[in-house]
């Protein structure tokens, strides 16, 4: 995919999250006030929360999105990553006032009321959701955005936590009065540990974590592949939102040509650029005199020991 379609691809899914996001609060907001039950208010503030997230990420999206320039020379692929993180604790706040409302609600309960509309208000939300987050996920194959799969994250888990609120609705239609609470305390602490999750991912890009050791290899692999190459040295990775940064030393034959190397570094670079849909690859050739023993060493064959 191109960068091009990437941007287009993933300020779609903005607009539709944002969209989508602030008619379910309507409607959440709607069954927290008819219901009054605490998995409902719950419910509401976590897609309020939601809302906000959304606008953020989408502004967060359209800065991450802007190609380099003078002063951002590696891009600005990690506002996803920031974004990510703000989003983390956002979590980690509304999580901790929710688990305290339904604590207090266990002890303290208030009555509750209209409770079939509560239902049926957020099966709705179910569906927009649900609806969403095939969305969302058909979006995340095409461009593997990070922003994008903490929001179908979120989304994925709003399904559950929808169903998980209509059959606390239900029991306490049904007279299993403590229900109502125990669901809210049970969504404060899937908030906290989506939280959790969120904020390693974001760390994970924020701290220039390298690649999966399967993706490495996959690397060095590939330059294994080119006759010339006796190994790979020094080999570091790191991503930043869509885009994956490569860098590494090349061993050649001590015998060639200043030119005849810089062709193979320049064959090598676009096969390991090929390997990822955005990626920035500088690829340093050394002379195998210089580092006998490389990091990744290329296996010996019959061809090889005949040169």
């Amino acid at each position: 995919m191109t960068n091009a379609n990437y941007q287009l691809w993933v300020r779609r899914s903005g607009y539709l999250t944002l969209f989508t996001a602030l008619v379910i609060v309507a409607l959440k907001l709607t069954a927290a006030i008819m219901t009054n039950a605490a998995s409902a208010l719950a419910s509401f503030m976590d897609a309020l929360l939601d809302v906000l997230v959304s606008a953020l990420n989408f502004i967060a999206l359209r800065y991450a999105l802007k190609p380099a320039d003078e002063e951002h020379r590696f891009g600005h692929g990690k506002a996803e990553a920031i974004m990510a993180l703000f989003q983390a604790a956002f979590l980690t706040g509304a999580a901790v006032l929710l688990l305290y409302q339904g604590v207090s609600r266990y002890f303290s309960p208030e009555p509750v009321g209209a409770l079939n509309s509560g239902i049926l208000l957020t099966l709705s939300c179910t569906c927009l959701t649900l609806m969403l987050v095939l969305v969302q996920r058909w979006i995340i194959k095409k461009t593997s955005s990070l922003a994008v799969k903490a929001d179908s994250a979120h989304y994925s888990g709003d399904v559950l936590m929808n169903l998980s609120v209509i059959a606390a609705l239900w029991l306490v239609n049904n007279s299993v009065l403590w229900a109502d609470a125990v669901m809210a305390a049970a969504i404060a602490l899937y908030l906290l540990w989506t939280a959790w999750q969120l904020a390693l991912e974001s760390l994970r890009h924020l701290l220039d974590e390298e690649l999966a050791e399967s993706e490495r290899a996959q690397i060095v692999a590939t330059l294994h592949q080119l006759p010339e190459v006796y190994g790979v040295d020094q080999l570091k990775t790191r991503q930043a939102g869509v885009k994956v940064f490569v860098q590494l030393r090349l061993l050649l034959s001590d015998q060639l040509s200043l030119l005849h190397a810089h062709d193979i570094v320049d064959q090598a670079e676009h096969k390991v650029a090929a390997l990822f849909r955005d990626a920035d690859v500088i690829i340093h050739a050394d002379p195998i005199s210089v580092v006998p023993v490389p990091e990744y060493p290329k296996p010996q064959t019959k061809t090889d020991l005949q040169r």
